[in-house]
């Protein structure tokens, strides 16, 4: 029998993500195996083809003829109209696109071409914004699957689950058909016959992930119901940990088990048994079969509670094992040229963060662990030479200063010539002759954590550094020849106005030694310091929206009061001026931290890429996008009967005061026990009031019914 590895779709789709490889090579290392599906980029392809996306076209056509034909319209009907009014040229320059946007990003002579690669970028995210309003009201990109505004409840969830509000619905049709029916030609891998598999393994690293995570379990468990399904990963593990247990039981609904906290020897002891849990027919029998599964989480059928196994944790010293990428093909992925991913080290050597809670914990970060510099750096090697690839992300939480100098000692002397990037911590220990020697070992680039230009909002974070060392620190790596990307944020709790504007001030002063930087919006996570003691930040109560039963998005109310919009206008107005020395984009492109397209830019122009090369090239397509190729599709060329510049405008009134309600007031819990006795009256419920109250408008005229 088969065992499978998913990992599904929509995520980044520019290099293969390290978890599955992971476990994989430590279960060849037992004798045992698994084979990795990539269901991403496989999916990402078929959304690609020429007939899908057709069929988006066609699907976008017919839904605006049905809407511009009707005599007036509701306000939700308004919100869809507008978009699919927009998405109609979106979708004709991707089908018309030449050549096409994926050849685009994986070619050298396009990749490398700066107009070129942000004209593809600009025609890709139209493609989504067009997905998303072809399957309104959820909105899909290569980071996020969500309704329009609602966050997911379990309902909505069950909902999205049957497949007909997802657009990879036939794409899990066709992959999933058996041998007897495949005929899609851009597939590499051999098909899986359903019949011969006893094992699924879902691995959701991201939020964004599980959505159609859960989907594909649907699918799979009625067409492979003898399987063992398991979900895992740190995208669900965060979820699940925290549930209480009348929503953790919603979540094995849909599989047999949930792999908490780190898999390897999850995987390892659960193999063994599956012929034995198949055979058994006696429902307290089985659950006994897994009770001494390490980090195995599942239900009991006697009491109805969820148990877990006994918690394990690998030690990276003498139980890591090679990452085994051999299942996949790294030419599918959107990029002209191969990077792995490889985790010397799990957890935070620092973990004192306040707004940190990253990885397979219930609090901040997991245990700090390293595997010895010289076996990572001839692991590093043997992936070298193995798959033919140069350049590696270090993904890790974050490389202590003292191991990042010993691995890079040990690719020197080892003769190891490869190109590597990771996220590292500034400390006083970086001399400009230890970031030298990370340069000569390959380092070229670093994403620094800076966080705030207020030593005073540093201190409150538990930063252990300043402004001072922070500035020094970082010049002494660009001046090494190692691009340096900072990530920031802003209103963080008990933060002024001055302290966020002194932050993208300090960004512009050192402008000549930041190479790419992002200045992003606190968000309150449950597993945080934060939130495990709020008093301590001046945090005055922590609370959910009533519609968001996963908890991924806790809100706040802060004993200093929430900024106003004038005060937000501010901040985001000195950002745009500053930000404009850069061309800066959204992840998983190029100009964003931390990805496998900024670094292949680097390694390409230095590290002034995005403040040169690509700079001029964004200049060259700020304005509007070139007029689309006609695609011939029924609807796609309609005259309007109706004015989307008047939805706009009732579109923003409605949504400054509906947000303003459903997330910053709140009222009696609902259904939300265990997280305060209010929660926000933000659900699908009070949306589809709020959408009843608003005004019709009637065809032809403009006007308001």
């Amino acid at each position: 029998m088969e065992r499978l590895l998913l990992h599904p779709p929509f995520a980044d789709p520019t290099q293969p993500y390290l978890s599955l490889p992971t476990l994989k090579g430590y279960l060849r290392q037992r004798g045992l195996d698994a084979r990795v599906i990539d269901l991403n980029i496989e999916a990402t392809d078929w959304l690609f083809q020429p007939e899908t996306l057709e069929l988006v076209g066609r699907r976008i056509g017919s839904q605006f003829v049905d809407l511009n034909r009707k005599g007036w319209l509701s306000f939700e009907e308004q919100l869809q109209y507008r978009r699919l009014v927009d998405a109609r040229p979106q979708i004709e320059r991707m089908i018309g696109a030449q050549p096409p946007m994926a050849e685009v990003f994986r070619q050298r002579e396009h990749f490398y071409d700066g107009e070129r690669y942000t004209l593809a970028r600009r025609i890709t995210d139209g493609f989504f914004e067009a997905l998303s309003a072809a399957y309104w009201p959820w909105r899909f990109g290569f980071n996020h699957v969500g309704h329009t505004v609602v966050p997911w409840s379990f309902d909505m969830l069950d909902e999205y689950s049957q497949g007909e509000s997802s657009p990879l619905r036939a794409f899990y049709e066709h992959y999933f058909a058996g041998p007897a029916n495949w005929d899609w030609d851009s597939g590499t891998q051999p098909p899986v016959d359903l019949d011969e598999v006893d094992f699924v393994g879902i691995s959701i690293v991201f939020p964004s992930q599980i959505p159609e995570a859960l989907h594909l379990a649907r699918f799979l468990r009625e067409r492979a119901p003898h399987a063992f399904l398991a979900l895992g990963g740190p995208g669900i593990h965060q979820v699940v940990v925290h549930l209480e247990p009348e929503l953790q039981r919603r979540v094995l609904e849909y599989c047999d088990a949930i792999g908490l906290y780190e898999g390897e020897e999850t995987l390892a002891q659960l193999f063994p048994k599956l012929e034995a849990w198949r055979a058994e027919r006696n429902a307290q029998r089985r659950a006994d079969l897994l009770r001494d599964v390490p980090n195995l989480f599942f239900l009991d059928p006697v009491t109805n509670e969820p148990c877990m196994g006994p918690r394990w944790t690998l030690d990276l010293r003498d139980g890591s094992a090679l990452p085994d990428y051999g299942d996949l093909d790294l030419d599918r992925y959107l990029a002209p040229s191969r990077t792995l991913l490889y985790a010397p080290t799990r957890g935070c050597y620092w973990g004192k963060c306040s707004f940190c809670y990253y990885g397979l914990t219930e609090t901040a970060t997991a245990s700090y662990r390293e595997i010895p510099p010289e076996q990572a750096a001839n692991e590093l090697g043997q992936l070298a030479r193995r798959h033919g690839v140069k350049n590696f992300y270090l993904s890790c939480d974050v490389l202590s200063p003292v191991y990042a100098v010993r691995l890079a000692e040990a690719l020197i002397d080892k003769g190891i010539k490869i190109r590597w990037s990771s996220d590292l911590k500034i400390e006083k220990y970086f001399t400009p002759e230890r970031c030298a020697l990370l340069a000569k070992s390959g380092l070229r680039s670093a994403a620094f954590g800076i966080e705030s230009g207020s030593d005073r909002i540093l201190e409150l974070m538990r930063k252990g550094s300043d402004r001072a060392t922070m500035t020094a620190v970082n010049r002494a790596f660009h001046e090494a020849g190692v691009a340096t990307e900072w990530m920031t944020f802003t209103d963080h709790p008990d933060e002024s106005l001055e302290e966020a504007l002194d932050t993208i001030q300090w960004i512009e002063e050192q402008r000549d030694y930041i190479d790419c930087f992002i200045v992003g919006k606190f968000g309150l996570e449950r597993g945080s310091h934060i939130a495990q003691d709020p008093q301590r930040y001046g945090v005055k109560r922590i609370y959910y929206a009533e519609g968001d039963e996963l908890r991924l998005y806790a809100l706040f109310s802060h004993v200093g009061g929430r900024r106003g919009p004038e005060t937000e206008e501010k901040i985001e107005t000195e950002l745009n001026r500053v930000a404009s020395a850069w061309a800066l984009s959204p992840y998983p492109w190029a100009g964003a931290n931390s990805t496998h397209h900024t670094f292949l830019h680097l390694i390409e122009f230095g590290q002034r890429a995005f403040k040169t090369h690509f700079q001029r090239a964004g200049a060259a397509w700020k304005g509007a996008l070139p007029e689309p190729p006609v695609a011939h599709i029924a609807g796609l060329r309609e005259k309007k009967r109706f004015d989307p510049e008047r939805m706009l405008e009732a579109e923003r009134a409605f949504f400054e005061r509906y947000l303003r309600e459903s997330m910053y007031t709140t009222v009696p819990a609902a259904r939300m026990g265990g997280s305060g006795d209010e929660v926000a009256p933000l659900s699908m419920d009070t949306w589809k009031t709020a959408m009843q109250d608003m005004p019709d408008m009637r065809g032809g005229v403009s006007g308001l019914r």
